[in-house]
């Protein structure tokens, strides 16, 4: 799989990664989008649409819930997860 993801993008997922977010454990998205606030306005853009399409691709999973989206990673493409990100 030869894509090319932001960093800003990586540092969500590594950091989602690190806190052991897999499967049914969950994080409301705006706290991710928060860990991106200090990139510049095009890296910034960059992560984020990379990350819709780490949510499109199904690495990223989201449940819904009243006050805000959540996302966990998906548990079954940590591979994909993990060469992604390295």
């Amino acid at each position: 799989m030869e894509v090319n993801v932001s960093e800003g993008c990586k540092g969500i997922l590594r950091k989602l990664l690190n806190q052991n977010r897999i499967g049914g454990k969950h994080i409301p998205e705006s706290l991710c989008m928060s860990w991106i606030k200090h990139l510049q306005k095009r890296e910034h853009k960059n992560a984020v649409k990379d990350w819709k399409w780490c949510i499109k691709e199904g690495m990223v999973l989201t449940k819904p819930k009243p006050s805000d989206r959540h996302v966990f990673l998906n548990p079954k493409k940590l591979r994909e997860i993990r060469e992604l990100i390295e």
